[in-house]
């Protein structure tokens, strides 16, 4: 049995053995793999946005190697693989190195229009992760992967998941438990900024809060800065992070008004 867990906002795959215990402490939540997923089988286009000229070669010959080889993007940077036309059922893979907090944000509205995301981490680079928080994205190690857990991470993400190879599942929820913070004290929302932070813990941008609660993206603007102050976070990862670790994202979420 496989599973997907969900930890600071991001999702990995993993088999559950002693991670049980884990799960339950950090409240992450558990899906399961489809069987497409676990045949790694690609028909969409693959889009490789790498800086790293002997990684990104690399990447491509393991393309190259699929069983089905699906159409093949190769991009010299992150900025260059968002800037070209990705479409639903699309996957783009990146560096996580590569991506700071205004490509963040676009690959989560990449990934809101349904293109799935692959990051591969280079060791050392577990602080990162806050950057991409609220991200549904696959993970791989760039030290270790090879054509067989890169196929199966591209194919969960075409698939509309995502997967990591167990070890380094293992190194996410650690570095979850380290990284909890001390109680705050109560912090004071009003409703629609309740609502909104919902919206950033799901991983919309400012422009797609502003489209879904019928508002202006200035005052969609607004009321993510009212919540960073209240929060006192300097940026909404850090909020986000604080939502999901203090419970805050499913009690807002339960009371959120039911869409007409």
């Amino acid at each position: 049995m496989v599973w997907i867990w969900v930890s600071l906002g991001v999702t990995f795959k993993c088999t559950p053995m002693t991670m049980a215990c884990m799960a339950k402490r950090l409240g992450v939540v558990m899906l399961d793999v489809t069987e497409s997923q676990e045949r790694g089988l690609v028909t969409g286009r693959v889009t490789v946005g790498i800086g790293n000229g002997l990684l990104r070669f690399g990447i491509e010959r393991m393309l190259q190697l699929m069983p089905r080889e699906p159409e093949i993007s190769m991009r010299s940077g992150l900025a260059g693989a968002l800037a070209s036309d990705l479409e639903s059922g699309d996957v783009l893979i990146a560096l996580l190195g590569e991506v700071d907090e205004v490509s963040a944000d676009e690959l989560r509205d990449q990934a809101a229009r349904g293109v799935g995301i692959v990051l591969l981490i280079e060791d050392g680079d577990l602080f990162e992760l806050p950057k991409v928080m609220g991200l549904r994205a696959g993970f791989v190690r760039s030290s270790s992967v090879n054509e067989y857990s890169l196929r199966k991470a591209v194919a969960a993400a075409a698939d509309g998941g995502a997967a990591v190879p167990e070890e380094l599942a293992y190194d996410l929820v650690r570095f979850a438990g380290r990284h909890k913070a001390p109680p705050q004290v109560r912090l004071r929302l009003t409703p629609r900024e309740q609502e909104v932070l919902v919206l950033m813990v799901e991983g919309m941008s400012n422009k797609q809060i502003a489209r879904g609660l019928q508002i202006s993206q200035n005052g969609a603007k607004r009321l993510v800065a009212n919540i960073l102050a209240k929060m006192d976070c300097n940026n909404r990862t850090l909020a986000v992070s604080r939502a999901l670790r203090e419970g805050l994202y499913e009690r807002y979420a339960h009371a959120r008004p039911a869409a007409p």
